[in-house]
């Protein structure tokens, strides 16, 4: 790849890390599904990226791996009333 290409393509495949932790919103919640109450492994979006919302701590609950699969790019709304 031509080095101009490359710092391009950096560039356009920067991410930002996020101001939280992982670990810290899981231990907070004690590992935990914050919507059935099951083991957490994972962290869902309440407002999901693809929907506007943002990558902040007061965006992200813990999931279990069922809850965060069939919610999706849901809101919580929709997904409530599935």
């Amino acid at each position: 790849m031509h080095p101009a290409y490359a710092a391009r393509y950096r560039a356009q495949r920067r991410v930002t890390r996020p101001d939280y932790r992982r670990a810290a919103v899981l231990a907070r919640w004690g590992y935990r599904c914050g919507y059935c109450n099951a083991p957490a492994t994972h962290l869902d979006h309440i407002t999901p990226l693809a929907a506007g919302g943002r990558d902040t701590e007061s965006n992200v609950i813990p999931a279990c791996a069922s809850c965060n699969a069939s919610k999706g790019t849901l809101s919580l709304a929709q997904w409530a009333a599935t």
